[in-house]
């Protein structure tokens, strides 16, 4: 926020209307303010927070102090204050609640307390509340924030400086507008957070699995299977080994394979030896119970002819 211009009329010792014109003292840098004790330096920077803020830049003045004792009862007592921001112009004016003399009949009335704030496009908010809330949205500060850092006062430079780290990260977050990178900053914890969690777990089930690893104690990969699972690997190193572990296993698998085919060969051809010699076998028995039979056969034979034999002499 820069002031361009300042209107105070019968606002504390300046009795009359007063204007300061602040560009003539430039558009970059800072405004210095100095002069001797109760020359009006602070009446300055009361005009200036009031026509924002409606309140003193201090804490030790009242909005019903505003009113100048030295002016006369025709003048009004009020505030103007043309400023830029972001290049863009606005007007506020204000005048504060206080006591004048009525212009008809005679006697005090009370004049009460307006502000108007007039946009850059000629937009014009004329209630005090609406006023108020329009200016911390222009500007992005308070009245509090305000004095600390675009019009401190003398001393007050040193309050911000001791000021809590929390309460000046505020304070400078609404200067630069920086609300925005905060949000980005904050969700992007949120997703480094949550990336970390996803990570841990995937981490652990990679844990898992190389716990599962199984190598026999004599091949010659066994060592840095014992220093994976012991985390002593990188993952990059550990999947290399995992890798190797595949292929070999892969080489096993078809000799392996080759094995069980001449093995099945050798079985068969076994099969039909053992198939040979059980048809031998039955053959062999075959053998001996048809000699058992001819043997025994031959012995009735003999048997019926010795008897024939014998009849025969019976008979002769």
């Amino acid at each position: 926020m820069r002031p361009i211009k300042l209107k105070i009329s019968a606002f504390g010792p300046y009795a009359n209307v007063t204007e300061f014109d602040f560009d003539k003292l430039g558009t970059g840098g800072l405004y210095l303010i100095t002069g001797d004790t109760g020359a009006g330096k602070t009446t300055i920077f009361d005009a200036i927070t009031y026509a924002l803020y409606g309140v003193p830049s201090g804490t030790n003045r009242e909005v019903s102090m505003f009113r100048s004792k030295y002016a006369d009862d025709s003048i009004p007592t009020e505030v103007e204050l043309v400023f830029s921001y972001r290049n863009k112009e606005y007007t506020v004016k204000r005048n504060p609640e206080y006591e004048r003399q009525a212009k008809r009949g005679g006697g005090i009335t009370k004049q009460i307390a307006t502000a108007t704030l007039i946009y850059p496009d000629g937009k014009t908010v004329d209630k005090i509340k609406e006023v108020d809330n329009a200016i911390k949205d222009i500007i992005g500060i308070d009245r509090n924030q305000f004095c600390q850092i675009a019009m401190i006062a003398q001393g007050d430079f040193l309050k911000l400086l001791l000021a809590p780290t929390t309460e000046r990260m505020e304070i400078f977050r609404h200067i630069f507008k920086t609300d925005l990178y905060q949000n980005l900053q904050e969700r992007l914890k949120r997703e480094s957070s949550k990336l970390s969690n996803e990570c841990t777990n995937i981490r652990q089930s990679i844990s898992q699995y190389i716990n599962g690893i199984v190598c026999a104690e004599n091949n010659t990969d066994s060592i840095e299977v014992k220093n994976a699972k012991n985390g002593e690997m990188t993952i990059e190193d550990t999947l290399k080994l995992l890798e190797k572990l595949i292929s070999e296993d892969e080489t096993a698998e078809k000799t392996t394979e080759k094995e069980k085919v001449n093995l099945q060969k050798s079985l068969d051809n076994v099969k039909l030896i053992v198939n040979k010699a059980k048809e031998i076998l039955s053959a062999k028995a075959d053998l001996e119970k048809n000699k058992t039979d001819l043997v025994a056969e031959t012995e009735k034979q003999k048997a019926l002819l010795e008897k024939a034999e014998t009849e025969k002499k019976k008979h002769n």
